[in-house]
């Protein structure tokens, strides 16, 4: 059932890796929920911390979330779902659960290019980020970003301007609109795409969830660019996320236009 989805990627004490362990083993999340304190045994790698919130059955949160979905027309998609991207599905640690508002692309039929940069981006960093959403957009790719100012949302725009395919994958919960300058940016990308976040309906932004999130926009893609980035850029990460998960990483380098 979905409410068990819920409840298994809401669990805490564990990653999404060890997540995946337990569902090579249990057929299903409800699998999970119904089963013995002694079934998790076997997995050494399981922490105390782990297996007591496994143990805790409570689904009054779970029904919560359901009833905010509900409410706020998101929907659901479950890592066992036809439709759950086949290549976020092979990374090491794929979310068990993402929630979305617009419509999932067909994502393992089209080329997909994450496009990521620095929020403080030079004039030249804007227009050429914008010049790539376009062109990407163009050739019949589907653009995937974190919908931050800057680098991020300039090239949503462009492959928006194109007609092309949009998704933003957020570091807070699918109903919230971060920042509210991108406020016209996010009702563009539900209609023409689809914004999607691991995190539950109502989940702030945090410095946490924005690393985390990463890893999802370079798992959608066959490839990601970095168009400009300082030195301890979130962009970086995404783009080391995409070099681990065997991605082509693209870069642009100094100013193109010289």
């Amino acid at each position: 059932m979905l409410i068990h989805w819920i409840w298994f990627a809401t669990r805490t004490g564990m990653g999404d890796k060890m997540k995946c362990a337990l569902l090579s083993h249990f057929e299903d999340p409800e699998e999970v929920y119904f089963a013995p304190e002694l079934e998790f045994e076997r997995f050494e790698e399981l922490s105390a911390a782990a297996v007591e919130s496994l143990m805790d059955k409570d689904l009054r949160g779970c029904e919560e979330i359901l009833q905010q979905c509900q409410q706020k027309k998101i929907h659901i998609l479950t890592f066992q779902d036809a439709a759950y991207p086949a290549r976020l599905k092979n990374i090491p640690d794929p979310p068990m659960v993402l929630y979305y508002r617009g419509t999932v692309p067909a994502f393992d039929e089209l080329p997909v290019i994450g496009v990521v940069g620095t929020r403080k981006a030079s004039a030249y960093g804007l227009t050429t980020a914008k010049r790539m959403g376009y062109q990407i957009a163009a050739c019949g790719g589907t653009v995937v970003s974190g919908m931050a100012t800057g680098i991020d949302g300039v090239a949503m725009k462009g492959a928006l301007t194109a007609g092309g395919t949009v998704v933003g994958v957020l570091g807070c919960g699918a109903d919230i609109v971060y920042p509210l300058s991108n406020r016209a940016l996010f009702r563009d990308v539900e209609a023409y795409g689809c914004i999607l976040s691991e995190f539950a309906p109502g989940t702030q932004p945090a410095k946490w969830t924005f690393p985390k999130r990463n890893r999802i926009i370079s798992g959608l893609s066959n490839g990601v660019l970095v168009v400009e980035a300082p030195e301890g850029s979130g962009a970086l990460i995404t783009a080391n996320h995409g070099l681990e998960q065997g991605r082509d990483v693209f870069v642009v380098p100094g100013n193109i236009d010289q």
